[in-house]
């Protein structure tokens, strides 16, 4: 699994929503539509969430800081991590704060910059969980559904035009700071070196040539 499908997995996460008294929690991302995606694993801790793909050849993992509106992505393999710049966030993932999940249309249109679309259908159950269903409009123009889980104050499910990603098996309770922190030992790489890195890792190895 490359980096590069991981931070494009990050953009499932589009309406993640913690806000600064949400429930600390961990869960399983499971993409509904298109089927048989890689299932991504979520720390949700405060305005940081981390999530790492399950079955990556190459082990990385993303941090998020919803406040600061960045996304790290880091790199075990090679004791190095990159930095989004402050307020663009890798794959263009909207993040935003909700606060209540009864009111959840002027945090999104604030996030979405698009005003006026969103509304809230209702109070719903998705796997058992108290939820409210919202609908709106994205940056890009497309529409979706979000369910906004009512105690942890997340968005649970998201509905897009071309994919549908769901939290399965949430687990309540503290997380460890540590899954939030980079390594003291760890090299801070730019985007172009980052992408360096990526194609030589990425290279198959060169094959010996055969005796003369």
């Amino acid at each position: 699994m490359s980096r590069k499908l991981t931070f494009r997995l990050a953009g499932l996460l589009l309406l993640l929503t913690v806000p600064a008294l949400s429930q600390d929690f961990s869960a399983d991302l499971v993409r509904q539509k298109p089927q048989n995606g890689p299932t991504t694993k979520v720390f949700v801790s405060g305005d940081k969430v981390r999530f790492e793909v399950a079955g990556q050849k190459t082990s990385s993992f993303a941090v998020i800081n919803v406040a600061q509106r960045t996304s790290t992505m880091v790199l075990p393999d090679t004791k190095s991590y990159v930095v989004s710049p402050p307020g663009h966030l890798a794959s263009s993932i909207p993040l935003f704060h909700i606060d209540d999940p009864e009111n959840a249309c002027n945090s999104w249109e604030k996030s979405m910059q698009n005003p006026g679309t969103c509304k809230k259908v209702g109070d719903d159950n998705v796997n058992g969980r108290a939820a409210v269903k919202y609908t709106g409009a994205l940056e890009n123009g497309d529409t979706g559904s979000a369910w906004i889980d009512s105690k942890l104050h997340f968005a649970i499910k998201w509905e897009g035009e071309k994919s549908t990603v769901e939290l399965q098996n949430i687990q309540e309770g503290p997380q460890d700071a540590k899954l939030f922190e980079i390594p003291s030992d760890y090299q801070k790489l730019d985007t172009a070196a980052a992408h360096r890195s990526a194609k030589r890792m990425a290279k198959p190895p060169t094959k010996p040539m055969p005796p003369k």
